[in-house]
Parts: C-alpha cells; structure tokens; sequence
C-alpha cells in the first residue's frame, strides 16, 4: 500500500475521533452513555422501550456486556439513572431514568439533532448515504478480518 493513501486513512480515522468527541462534549455525555440513557429514558427515536435491553445495546454499539456495566455505573454516578431491585421479580434490576437523567437525555438529543442538522446540510444527504455505505461495508470488512 502506498505510505500517503495509509497516512491519509490514519489522519481521517484521527478526525473521526475528533468528531465523535466534539460530539461527547456538545451533547454533555460519551455518545455510548447517550444512546444507554436515551434507551432507558425511552426518548430514542429507533426504539419503543423504556427499559434497557442489554444484549441490543451491546449489538448496536459493538461493546461488551461489562463496558454496558460500566456506562450505567457511570450514569448512575451522574444520577441520570436509578437501579432497583424488580417488585416482581427480586431477580432481576429495575433501571429507570430520574428526571436529571430524562432532562439529560433530551437536551442531548436537542444538540445532536442541531449539529446533525448543520452537517447534513453542509454536507449534502447523497454524500451523507454515500458516506454510510461504504463505511458500513468497510465496518463489515473489518469485522470478517477479525
């Protein structure tokens, strides 16, 4: 491979990074605790649950089971959400959004709506699916190398 096409896919996976940074800090939280609170608090857009399917959000964000752990001991700190032991069924946590993690979890999706927008716009919605493509087929690659 030709060393300039391999530094320039390094510095464009750098600025994607970057991207998804900016993005951590326009909408106050990592964008994995996002999508987990957004799932619990009931306000995302692609699903109509209000509680936590576990083994979806690890399949959606391609994390483990413990980094799933992880995010809801992160949440929990931050008292977006509250974990309690099922009325129903002792065996199993109860996890439900407080009303500082549903507050939370509507202003990020307030900025992740506008700065989707704004790049949208800019970008153009052809090369956005364009875009979305081939990063899905390189994923998809990537994923069979693994």
């Amino acid at each position: 491979m030709e060393d300039s096409l391999r530094e320039q896919f390094f510095t464009s996976m750098a600025h994607f990074r970057k991207l998804e940074a900016t993005l951590s800090v326009e909408c106050q939280m990592q964008m994995n605790e996002m999508a987990i609170l957004h799932n619990i608090a009931g306000t995302c857009r692609h699903c109509s649950c209000a509680s936590l399917d576990v083994p979806r959000m690890q399949e959606k964000l391609h994390i483990s089971k413990p980094a799933v752990s992880y995010i809801l001991n992160t949440l929990e700190k931050k008292n977006y959400i509250r974990r309690e032991t099922d009325p129903r069924d002792r065996r199993k946590l109860s996890i439900r959004a407080t009303p500082e993690g549903m507050a939370a979890a509507e202003e990020s999706l307030r900025r992740y709506d506008q700065l989707w927008t704004e790049l949208l716009e800019q970008f153009g919605e052809q090369n956005m699916r364009q875009l979305i493509q081939l990063l899905t087929t390189f994923n998809s690659l990537y994923d069979s190398l693994c």
